[in-house]
């Protein structure tokens, strides 16, 4: 080694040093990267689909508590058709059903119905009567419907006279039904992208008309409490302008339902003089809901519980709420975007101080940790914070820093390998480990009866550029040297064809050529190799330094498993071509 090499391998450990400082920028750059990319996704909500199926699963398994008491659901059913008939019935049955109900004194009832459309005279009158002559509080549903295209038919063709262009408008339930009932409201109800109910608008605003979801104006009017303005839901409202369903139960298991043809029975039983099948008493100071729940009979949804949910069972976990106060309070966007922050800044931490497993605990415990809290929060204090995002957010975390850490340890071993396997000032492979290659082309080339042969070469008067010039001029020469032999044996091929160069010790160097024989190493290679090295233009503070090199050659015997005895030929051969003048290239002697 020159004493010079040292300062060559101190400038490298501080270039890598450099690199070092650059790659940790580059990580720490890349997390906030991923942490503002979630973060521009929770400002655009793309990732609300994957909330609301979390918090379906948080739904079911919370602990809302039992359904109001004083909520009754009377269910025109499946068996109510087969008891009474096909759909629709004539409106003298809900006629017969609003005046039962009052009679046996129930707080309030709201029908589900569709009385838009006249039907029979006769009925529609005994109908209004029923609303005029009671003195319970009835409640009628306004929807929101699409307005149908209009057209007439000439000669067979459709004319259009008006397309609709996805206008709508109130559809009311007859005026002289309407104005014998205490209040209105709105039954619009529309789905999530997915086809699933989960929400509901407090007020709808369309034309001159704003109306009140239906089930919160019963509520309120039963609470005897004004009915709130609407920026006064804001707290309960997402940032579509909604607010979630707190589902309590499924709507046929949580709440009191009744049978509507046990309902009919009954009144015909009075009329007879019988005991009625439904009793009375259970019916007073409640709140009953009337409407469809069998297939045909009305629109079903899909909620997080079933796949056909009726509305009056809408209406029913809505009222429930009202009447409870559980109502899930979506936490702000500001508060979801801190508690983002906050955790992606805590999982950088994390994962920067602790290595390999320990980053992949620390992140599965926070993680867990925080789909737990989020749990607790919405099962207990009916808070809804964002659960998706900053989970997906330490999975995305830990994948890049795992493939980080993995791409750093094996570059890591390569630049070890690297300094172990190479001279610090030539870069070419060190002896030790030429050998271990050089074993192993021998055994290869002995099994595949294949040529192999080695130069052994070495700076002439090495020793003169050193003391004339200085050593770093001598260390420039034997890079300038060590450049030219790489650049100028067999590289870029297989594997199976490459040859290597190994700096063997002071100003010597070794290369082996594989599927070579003697005469093609000395000729071809070897004599392009000392032409390359006289022709090298080397300078050193102006001045010229005159570089040439001497040659040995020598090739594999048949029968050798070794490569010492073909390197000492070679080395004799060299040795000769320095006795006989230098800057020639000399085979072993034959």
């Amino acid at each position: 080694m020159t004493p010079h090499e040292p300062i060559e391998a101190t400038e490298k450990l501080f270039t890598r040093i450099r690199s070092r400082d650059y790659q940790g920028w580059v990580r720490l750059g890349t997390y906030f990267l991923i942490i503002g990319v979630f973060a521009f996704l929770l400002g655009t909500h793309r990732l609300d689909r994957f909330e609301d199926l979390v918090r379906d699963g948080f739904l079911k398994h919370a602990a809302w508590g039992k359904a109001h008491p004083d909520i009754v659901l009377i269910e025109i059913s499946e068996t109510s058709l087969d008891e009474i008939g096909p759909w629709p019935w004539p409106r003298s049955y809900h006629a017969i059903t609003a005046r039962l109900l009052s009679e046996w004194k129930a707080a309030a009832i709201v029908f589900d119905l569709d009385l838009s459309e006249p039907t029979d005279p006769k009925d529609d009158a005994d109908l209004a009567q029923a609303l005029s002559k009671t003195g319970t509080s009835f409640y009628l549903p306004v929807d929101l419907k699409q307005q149908k295209e209009k057209k007439f038919w000439l000669h067979g063709m459709p004319v259009v006279l008006d397309q609709g262009g996805g206008k709508v408008y109130w559809s009311h339930a007859m005026p002289e039904f309407e104005k014998q009932v205490r209040a209105t409201g709105h039954s619009f109800l529309t789905s999530d992208s997915d086809g699933v109910l989960r929400r509901f608008d407090p007020f709808i605003a369309e034309g001159k008309e704003r109306r009140l979801f239906l089930p919160l104006r019963v509520a309120f009017d039963q609470m005897k409490k004004p009915i709130p303005l609407a920026e006064e839901w804001g707290s309960f409202e997402d940032h579509r302008g909604k607010v979630l369903i707190p589902w309590s139960e499924v709507w046929d298991r949580g709440f009191v339902r009744y049978n509507y043809a046990d309902l009919i029975h009954s009144f015909y039983a009075i009329q007879k003089g019988m005991r009625p099948v439904m009793d009375p008493g259970k019916i007073a100071g409640k709140i009953c809901l009337v409407g469809p729940t069998a297939s045909g009979t009305s629109e079903l949804k899909i909620t997080p519980f079933s796949l056909t949910y009726p509305k009056i069972g809408v209406y029913a976990q809505v009222l429930n709420a009202a009447l409870t106060g559980n109502w899930v309070r979506p936490v702000p966007f500001l508060g979801n975007m801190l508690c983002l922050l906050g955790i992606g800044g805590l999982t950088l931490v994390l994962f920067v101080l602790l290595p390999g497993a320990g980053s992949l605990v620390a992140g599965l415990l926070l993680a867990l940790g925080w789909l737990a809290f989020c749990f607790v929060a919405f099962a207990k204090w009916h808070l809804g914070f964002y659960v998706v995002y900053p989970v997906l957010l330490m999975l995305c975390l830990f994948i890049f820093s795992a493939i980080y850490v993995q791409i750093t340890a094996t570059r890591e071993r390569s630049r070890l390998f690297h300094l172990a396997t190479r001279d610090g000032l030539t870069d070419l492979y060190v002896i030790r480990h030429f050998r271990l290659i050089m074993n192993q082309i021998v055994m290869e080339s002995k099994n595949g009866k294949q040529p192999l042969s080695v130069i052994l070469l070495d700076i002439d008067h090495f020793k003169k550029i050193n003391d004339t010039y200085g050593h770093p001029a001598g260390d420039m020469v034997l890079k300038k040297v060590a450049q030219t032999l790489e650049a100028h044996i067999r590289r870029k091929r297989s594997f199976s064809q490459i040859d290597f160069a190994a700096r063997y010790g002071g100003e010597e160097f070794i290369i082996m050529l594989r599927r070579a024989d003697l005469k093609e190493a000395a000729e071809d290679v070897a004599e392009r190799l000392r032409e390359k090295i006289a022709a090298l233009t080397c300078e050193w503070e102006g001045k010229p330094i005159s570089v040439t090199a001497s040659f040995g050659v020598a090739a594999l015997h048949p029968g050798e498993n070794i490569p010492d005895p073909m390197v000492r030929r070679a080395d004799a051969a060299l040795y000769r071509a320095k006795d006989n003048g230098r800057n020639r290239v000399c085979r072993e002697d034959r």
